[in-house]
Formats: C-alpha cells, sequence, structure tokens
C-alpha cells in the first residue's frame, strides 16, 4: 500500500501538467473556431454514396418512376404469356393506362408486340404466339426444354427494353454533365451504374404513345380527365400547398364532379400513373387517412393544362 501511494505521489505532478496542456489546447482550439467561424468547413472525402447516392441493386442504373412504369407493365405482359400463350385484350373500361402504356411501349420498340384496335379496346399479341387454328389462340409449350428457352428468350426482351429505357435517361444525363462541366463522371458513372447526385430522373423525356387509326377512348372520358386534373392543380393552387390529406382530397373531388369516391380513386390512379413525376401519393402510413396526396406544382404550371393528358390520349 505504501509503495502505490509512493508511485501516486510520483506521476500526480506529471497528470496535473498533461491536464494543464489538455486545457490550454482545448482554449486554444476554441478560440481558433471562434475566428474561423465564417470559413467554410469541408470533408476531404466522401463515400460514393455520400457523392453520388445509393448503388443500384442488380447492377443497373436507377430509372424515373415513369419508365418503370413501363418496364413493370413489359414484365407482367411478358409473364402472363409464359404462363399462358394467348393473346392479350385491354379494355377502356377496365384498362385505362394499360393501353396507353401499350402504346408508349411501341413507340420505343415497334417489333415488341403485335397490336389490333378493336371498338372497346386493342388486342395484344406475342412476337412468340403462332396461332394455326383461328378457334384456338393458344399454342401450349410441351417439354421443359422448350420452356426453358421460351423463359430465357423472353428475359432478353425485358433486357433489350431495360437497355432502350437506360439509353434515354443516359442521353439526358449526358447533356446535363455537359451543363455543369463534369463530363469526367460518365465513364466513373458507367462503372458503377450511377447517374451524378445533381442529376433529377424526372428531366427525362416523356415517351409519347403512337397515334391509333381511330380513336378509342370517349371524348367523354379524355375531357372528364381533363376537368378533374385542371381542378385539382386550382384547388391546390388556391391554398398555395403541394400537399393534402388523400382522404379529404377525395371527398372534395366526389363532391365537386358528383361522383362516388371509388370513381374518383380509380381516375386519381390513372392520372398518378401517367404523370408519376408530377403527382403521387405518400403512403407511409398504415392508416389510409394519413396518406398524403402530393403534386408537383411548379413543373403542372409551367405546362399548358389543355395538352397535358392530351400527348398520352393522341386526342
Amino acid at each position: 500500500m505504501t509503495d502505490f501511494s509512493y508511485i501516486c505521489d510520483s506521476i500526480q505532478p506529471t497528470i496535473k501538467k498533461v491536464k494543464l496542456d489538455l486545457f490550454n489546447s482545448f482554449e486554444d482550439e476554441t478560440m481558433s473556431a471562434i475566428i474561423k467561424k465564417d470559413e467554410p468547413s469541408f470533408i476531404p472525402f466522401l463515400s460514393l454514396r455520400q457523392k453520388f447516392g445509393i448503388h443500384q441493386k442488380g447492377g443497373f442504373y436507377p430509372l424515373p418512376k415513369k419508365y418503370a412504369y413501363l418496364l413493370d407493365l413489359c414484365k407482367k405482359i411478358e409473364m402472363n404469356f409464359l404462363r399462358n400463350q394467348c393473346q392479350i385484350q385491354f379494355s377502356v373500361q377496365n384498362n385505362f393506362t394499360e393501353i396507353i402504356q401499350v402504346l408508349q411501349l411501341l413507340n420505343l420498340d415497334p417489333n415488341l408486340y403485335k397490336m389490333k384496335v378493336i371498338s372497346e379496346g386493342i388486342v395484344i399479341q406475342h412476337p412468340f404466339l403462332n396461332i394455326s387454328n383461328k378457334n384456338d389462340n393458344k399454342n401450349i409449350i410441351k417439354s421443359q426444354q422448350e420452356q426453358k428457352q421460351m423463359s430465357e428468350s423472353i428475359e432478353k426482351r425485358i433486357t433489350s427494353l431495360r437497355g432502350i429505357l437506360d439509353s434515354q435517361v443516359q442521353i439526358k444525363h449526358k447533356e446535363h454533365l455537359s451543363m455543369i462541366n463534369c463530363e469526367d463522371f460518365e465513364q466513373f458513372g458507367s462503372q458503377f451504374k450511377i447517374y451524378h447526385n445533381d442529376f433529377d430522373l424526372n428531366d427525362s423525356p416523356d415517351i409519347k404513345p403512337i397515334k391509333l387509326k381511330w380513336q378509342i377512348f370517349p371524348k367523354e372520358l379524355i375531357q372528364f380527365h381533363l376537368d378533374f386534373l385542371n381542378f385539382l392543380i386550382e384547388h391546390y393552387d388556391k391554398r398555395g400547398v403541394s400537399f393534402m390529406y388523400y382522404e379529404n382530397i377525395v371527398t372534395i373531388l366526389s363532391v365537386h364532379f358528383n361522383k362516388v369516391k371509388s370513381e374518383i380513386e380509380k381516375t386519381l390512379k390513372n392520372i398518378i400513373t401517367l404523370l408519376p413525376d408530377k403527382m403521387n401519393i405518400l403512403m407511409d402510413h398504415i392508416n389510409k387517412q394519413r396518406w398524403l396526396l402530393q403534386l408537383d406544382r411548379a413543373s403542372l404550371l409551367q405546362l399548358n393544362k389543355q395538352i397535358i393528358l392530351n400527348q398520352f390520349l393522341c386526342y
């Protein structure tokens, strides 16, 4: 015990000196920070995520929602054909947005499907479908080997479409890099499948649908969607907001147009699917009453309200 006390006494001056030096150092750093508080601080190294966003899974570039929706529809059609190997019919009444999206897909790749216009909608035929019998539009694949080959061919078709969509974004991205004098990022971005963090994916060009030989959408249906969107924008503008509770706006629209809520919600879904970069529903809560309907008022106001949907409806 005596030895321990002796050791403590012998190192005590050193401890006090260290404490004093630390205090002086802290005081110097504090005063220095106060003097230099107006100087901008920077982090000398940032991770790839901090610099350029989250790395994409699966080795693909990110897609804007309006392109992702088109890719999703293509996948559904391809998988449906793989299971059933038959033609698909889309009706105006039940598949309003799907018809427009198919017309957009055919603009990207005219050979993607064969299409026939009928009075109530369209019929699309997969290029792999061979109809040998007029009374039987199915061509059943019998062997597992044939099924595997078909699955691989369909996967290549989806990958090809994905490449076309990616190229649409990359053209716009390249223009953006030129504007900000950052062309050297293109090679780096292609290596990691990322876009510059200053680039807005929604700036990617809209894909206009091909024009039909004759109009299958009733003028009343088109006008209702236009009136619906115009009223929605004006209602938000009057209040100077970009967010409103979903339940509230559905009730307001239902009263204004004298329609049941289910029809209002269906129309909202149609417009959001066609214009996802300008309108969206935030569903962060389980409770539907807490959902928020969001409008990008700035981009909507820059467009002519009378043609915002006409470009999709070919009207």
